[in-house]
């Protein structure tokens, strides 16, 4: 690069591509560099920049190691045009060399903007060697439709296409030089050695796991270095935690996360529109893109219908290409570029919350599609953790009558016969050692979850609720596949001798009989039953608290205000009585005229009666007149409009006090939903929504509130929420 272009490298481009942060570019206006060509003069002449403005420690190394690479780079003009190619050693260049030297030009050409490229297309890499390669930087604004943004392109294309041709025309002409030619053109610096060359003579393809690995390991990236510490890239490297390696970037464990994130779904489970996008592969230095570079995967695998971390022959192939990539990376590079071929399962996840799969496999995709294996290893799973008895299973048998079968062909049943053998042994290490080729299905001789669940329930000697069932459960089985304490919800259900007392997940035995068991209502139920008369709600709330303590007045109240029209009525006084039983006509509400003003009690009941209906309260803008009303009623009340006596006032106090919890506010109600919503697909589904069809809503909703979360546009409480809610995902 020569010196004077460096003037042209302007303080915001250096930010838009990344060689500065936003904090540097700052000091750079502070110290009033415009360009790197000013940073770098400042850096020859030996000043300091900490003696900038606002520049700290980051700052300062930030821009030392900026100049520190790019000063190996300046050519000063002179000296610069006496390196060139000249005609002489032109005419000296061989047809492969010059074949070499067009093909780069195009390469290189290919990587800038459509504008650059509509400028420059007109010549040859001979003619711009000739004209442009040696010229002075404003000879490139003279190139028409040439501007600024592709001066820059050309001149980072000129250092490229300089070091490329140094490279290359004192090598001499020979096959195996050739071969070198060729590997450094497509692959620059990652093949400078007789590795490669020798490897390529050898073999006749490229060796791309090496070359994989020599672009991971020199390029110094802060994202490439969270990448190798927080997943198993490599054979025998310890991962980090997330406190570790905030620790070592001096970032914030959140952000950590993010990044980690963003890798995992960008590296080891990016989607197909993500894989087919240009930029994506301008990132990897085109190695992941070269896919005709990689089809030699497919020769020497050809034979096999599924590959997994133990098969000799990935192992063989890493260990001749020098290569310390884990299987499990390889497998998942293999699975990216060869999408059409293969589908992965296991592998690196990003959370062992909901791993699933404890090796990995590559299996090809025209058995994966018409055979689901997710299935057949969660079926395999059932039966290995409840089988009560050993017996022999018969794998021929099984395939034949599996409803696994997404698309049944019979001429593949062998090879998915084979395939079905290896994820047994590998994954559940099952084998066969009967004569007939059956295998033995050992009886799980673990205790079954449900005796284990009784017995603690037993020892306790009171109801306890799900999640001290599990804590329990995970102290006496702490190996047991269970992660969480819903998956013991259906143990408690189905099991004849175990209840459950109200709905907050609080289980007994049916054996006690001291202890109420159903829900609150339930008990309601009973006491009205056993009265002739309506009963108040007082007298109703001290028989519940007998057997629910945890339980209030308010509380029964409301749930026997929510069922008036099912299960209870609201009779005069205040009593409370059942729908099913006829009282005296003395109890009877008088009916009223539909025009005849409601009192202060009864608009109560109404707004009471709603809010626990429809989980908040009245909005004012609604397509329900009565909740409008209800809203206009409310605000009148509360703001002191209409007066109402001590009575109503404690009343009025009580609603407010009960109902706290409750949504006033229509956005915020909204908000809520939504976020419930997504939160129950997250956990059901164990991914995001998709941006289109039916899950097109809970993704926009998703982004709209990442947005408020970072603009500061959510409450406290919803803040909390989405942080709560990021950790999920």
């Amino acid at each position: 690069m020569l010196r004077e272009d460096l003037k042209y490298n302007t303080i915001e481009y250096l930010l838009n591509t990344n060689l500065i942060s936003v904090r540097t570019a700052n000091c750079c206006h502070n110290a009033e560099f415009e360009s790197l060509y000013d940073i770098i003069s400042y850096f020859e002449q030996g000043e300091s920049f900490r003696t900038i403005r606002n520049a700290g420690k980051l700052t300062c190394e930030e821009l030392e190691n900026l100049c520190k690479n790019f000063n190996s780079q300046i050519i000063d003009f002179p000296t610069y045009q006496s390196n060139t190619i000249g005609e002489q050693e032109e005419k000296s260049l061989n047809v492969s060399q010059k074949v070499l030297i067009q093909n780069k030009f195009s390469e290189l050409l290919g990587g800038c903007s459509v504008r650059t490229q509509n400028g420059l297309s007109k010549f040859s890499a001979d003619e711009f060697i000739r004209i442009y390669l040696k010229c002075h930087t404003n000879e490139l604004f003279k190139i028409k439709n040439i501007g600024r943004k592709s001066v820059n392109e050309i001149i980072e294309l000129r250092t490229k296409f300089i070091a490329f041709i140094e490279e290359i025309k004192y090598i001499e002409d020979s096959p195996i030089q050739n071969l070198r030619l060729e590997t450094i053109t497509k692959y620059g610096f990652l093949c400078k050695n007789e590795f490669s060359a020798n490897f390529i003579e050898k073999t006749g393809h490229f060796p791309m796991f090496y070359i994989l690995e020599q672009y991971i390991n020199y390029n110094k990236s802060k994202e490439f270095e969270i990448l190798i510490d927080s997943f198993h890239v490599f054979q025998c490297w310890e991962m980090l935690s997330l406190e570790e390696i905030a620790q070592k970037h001096n970032l914030s464990r959140e952000r950590i996360r993010q990044i980690r994130k963003k890798l995992f779904h960008t590296t080891l489970r990016v989607p197909i529109a993500l894989i087919d996008n240009k930029s994506y592969y301008n990132r990897n230095e085109g190695i992941l893109q070269n896919k005709d570079d990689w089809t030699y995967f497919l020769d020497t695998f050809k034979e096999m219908d599924i590959i997994c971390q133990e098969s000799y022959e990935i192992q063989n192939c890493l260990k001749e290409e020098k290569c310390n990539f884990s299987v499990e990376f390889v497998l998942h590079i293999i699975a990216f570029i060869f999408r059409d071929k293969y589908s992965l399962f296991g592998g690196i996840d990003i959370s062992q919350r909901f791993r699933i799969w404890d090796t990995t496999f590559l299996v090809k995709k025209e058995y994966s599609d018409i055979f689901d294996f997710e299935k057949m290893r969660n079926e395999f799973s059932n039966v290995l953790m409840e089988n009560e008895n050993d017996y022999l299973l018969d794998i021929e048998e099984y395939i034949a009558n599996s409803q696994c079968w997404i698309k049944y062909d019979y001429n593949k049943t062998d090879n998915l016969i084979s395939i079905v053998r290896d994820i047994l042994l590998y994954e559940f290490h099952l084998y066969s050692d009967d004569i007939d080729g059956r295998i033995k299905i050992q009886a799980n001789k673990e205790r079954k979850p449900i005796d284990v669940i009784y017995e603690i329930l037993q020892q306790s000697g009171k109801p306890m609720h799900l999640d001290e069932i599990f804590e329990e459960f995970k102290n006496i089985l702490p190996e047991h596949k269970y992660t969480e304490a819903a998956q013991l919800r259906p143990y408690l259900q189905k099991h004849e001798g175990i209840s459950y007392r109200n709905r907050k997940s609080v289980y007994t035995l049916k054996e006690w009989e001291h202890i109420k068991t159903g829900t609150i209502r339930d008990a309601i139920i009973g006491f009205l039953s056993e009265h002739e008369l309506p009963q108040t709600a007082d007298d109703i709330t001290d028989y519940v608290l007998q057997y629910f303590p945890e339980t209030n007045f308010a509380s029964i109240r409301a749930s026997m205000l929510i069922d008036t029209q099912k299960r209870f009525s609201f009779l005069k006084d205040n009593l409370f009585g059942l729908t099913i039983k006829e009282y005296p006509p003395e109890y009877e509400e008088a009916e009223q005229e539909e025009t005849q003003r409601k009192s202060f009690s009864q608009r109560l009941f109404d707004l009471e009666k709603f809010i626990v209906e429809h989980d908040h309260f009245p909005f004012s803008s609604s397509q329900d007149k009565n909740e409008e009303s209800l809203n206009r009623w409310w605000r009148l009340i509360i703001n002191g409009v209409t007066q109402i006596n001590n009575e109503q006032q404690i009343e009025i106090k009580r609603v407010k006090i009960q109902y706290s919890s409750y949504d006033i506010d229509k956005s915020t109600y909204e908000w809520n939903l939504n976020y419930n919503k997504f939160k129950c697909f997250l956990l059901e589904n164990r991914r995001i929504p998709f941006a289109r069809g039916d899950e097109k809503f809970l993704y926009g909703w998703l982004r709209r509130a990442r947005e408020d979360f970072q603009n500061y546009k959510l409450t406290e409480e919803q803040r909390q929420r989405f942080i709560d809610l990021a950790k999920l995902i």
